[in-house]
């Protein structure tokens, strides 16, 4: 049965170091590859195999794609459509390519049994399969460089786009686009659009038109892109309820993550997605394992038995765990208040100074062990030796919020004890908040003054850091000093030609008696 739990003390108010790291998904690698194609690629027709092998992208290795922290292999884009029968009535006119075709794309021919052809932009609930149209729409999305060149393709063919178009449109999105310019994109009106046709297709798609990795990409993307879109995610939650038992380990990790980092806490969802869980378990990837803990305490829908499942197949595997995935479990039950003893000792004897610094993400994965084992209150001095030996060098590495998080998991394991173990880790922190004072937030500081404080040690780095802050506050900004100053000069110069000066006035009744 289920318990519902609040976080962990702190842990609750800071939050996961792994919430700003989404699981990593690359075009390819859930079921949206690119596709190298031209206009004259023949039709392609579902149910025919010689026709999606000649249309399915390459491999993601191939094109050198970056390994993913969570999902593996490759997968062909158009293959779940295979099994679709192409009825004869929906075949439609072939396509010809034209010197006015825009963007590379073949002209398609309207008539009235355009519309209803396999893949159409228009045609609602199923969907049969792309057409040669979305075949190219889709290469043209998935080689676009920049999220500009991506919003181009949307503005000029949405009417044409089917869903595999719009889903791998908002995917390629939310891989590309840097976080600085998520709210721009957010507030583009062609973004918009692609939404709000994504949300009707997501709608009036029959049960099972769209697949597992569809469903999970989308959700995906609108987490690592902000939209926190309650509509969407309300229809996604509903097609998702009626086909989780076709789902994959990947889909049900990713999707759960997506869900629990947005905040949308659909108790039915979770509750058939653990049964699920249950009956795959055996069949999931380190990550995978993770991801679904991390989601199921994030979110407070926390499972005993699954999780106890959990940490059996993690030992049982532990030797295919990497860091990123043991600090992520580990956390995941700290925050889920179940600490596993054997687990933690387990993942402590892993944890070297030499493997945490070679880690993939080494800020998050250390960070993510020393709150596991503090808000766990489990003792294990040697992880806290083998963090400090990693971060203390590495501090520039780090965000920091992410050295205000280690710093206060330190304290609140050295606390404890009568004496600071890691002085020099303590210098170092010290240093870097000297130097980045400017990066640091008030609340950011005024944790790292609470855990020096605790600890004993010397807070004048962090209270000047804090002084200064506040000097900046009362300090006027450059720009509205220039403002003051041009705007009192042009003032002064339009009393001086006005002849209301003072000194003008003089001037002028010296020159008249003169």
């Amino acid at each position: 049965s289920f318990q519902s739990r609040v976080g962990v003390g702190s842990a609750c108010r800071i939050g996961s170091a792994m919430d700003d790291v989404a699981p990593a998904a690359s075009a390819a690698a859930n079921g949206h590859g690119a596709s190298v194609l031209d206009a004259s690629a023949p039709e392609f027709r579902p149910g025919c195999s010689s026709c999606a092998t000649a249309l399915a992208p390459e491999d993601a290795s191939s094109a050198g794609a970056s390994p993913s922290l969570i999902f593996g292999g490759g997968g062909r884009f158009l293959s779940k459509y295979s099994h679709v029968r192409h009825e004869a009535g929906h075949e439609g006119p072939r396509q010809r390519r034209t010197s006015e075709a825009p963007s590379g794309l073949p002209t398609p021919t309207r008539s009235a049994s355009s519309s209803a052809r396999p893949g159409c932009g228009s045609s609602p609930g199923a969907f049969a399969g792309p057409d040669r149209v979305n075949v190219q729409l889709n290469s043209l999305l998935v080689t676009a460089r920049t999220w500009e060149k991506i919003m181009q393709v949307v503005e000029t063919h949405l009417e044409d786009f089917n869903a595999v178009n719009l889903i791998t449109a908002l995917h390629r999105l939310a891989t590309i686009v840097v976080n600085s310019r998520k709210g721009q994109l957010r507030r583009d009106l062609r973004f918009k659009r692609m939404v709000h046709r994504l949300s009707d297709t997501v709608r009036n798609a029959e049960t099972g038109a769209l697949k597992p990795q569809d469903l999970s990409n989308i959700a995906w993307a609108l987490t690592r892109l902000g939209l926190l879109n309650s509509v969407l995610f309300g229809h996604l939650a509903e097609h998702i309820i009626r086909t989780i038992h076709l789902f994959e380990p990947v889909n049900i990790s990713m999707t759960l993550w997506a869900f629990a980092r947005s905040g949308f806490l659909d108790e039915k969802l979770f509750s058939v997605a653990v049964a699920e869980v249950k009956g795959q378990l055996s069949r999931f990837e380190p990550q995978q394992i993770a991801n679904t803990t991390w989601a199921m305490a994030k979110s407070g829908f926390v499972d005993e038995e699954l999780f106890e499942t959990a940490a059996q197949l993690a030992l049982e595997k532990v030797e295919e765990f990497q860091p990123m995935n043991y600090s992520m479990l580990l956390y995941s039950f700290a925050l889920a208040r179940l600490p596993h003893p054997k687990l933690f000792a387990e993942v402590g004897r892993r944890c070297t100074a030499s493997s945490l610094a070679s880690a993939a993400s080494m800020p998050h994965v250390v960070t993510n062990l020393a709150l596991a084992y503090s808000e766990a209150g489990v003792s294990n001095p040697e992880v806290f030796d083998a963090v400090a030996a990693a971060a203390g060098g590495a501090l520039y590495d780090f965000r920091t919020q992410q050295i205000a998080t280690l710093v206060h998991a330190f304290a609140k394991a050295e606390a404890k004890t009568a004496r600071v173990r890691h002085a020099r880790f303590f210098d170092a922190v010290s240093r870097a908040v000297s130097k980045r004072q400017a990066e640091f937030k008030p609340r950011d500081l005024e944790e790292l003054r609470d855990a020096y404080e605790l600890l004993g040690l010397s807070t004048a780095p962090i209270l000047m850091a804090m002084g200064s802050g506040d000097d900046k506050q009362d300090r006027p900004a450059p720009v509205l000093i220039a403002f003051l100053v041009a705007t009192v000069a042009l003032l002064l110069l339009a009393l001086a030609s006005a002849g209301r000066l003072p000194g003008a006035a003089l001037e002028g009744g010296a020159g008249g008696a003169r």
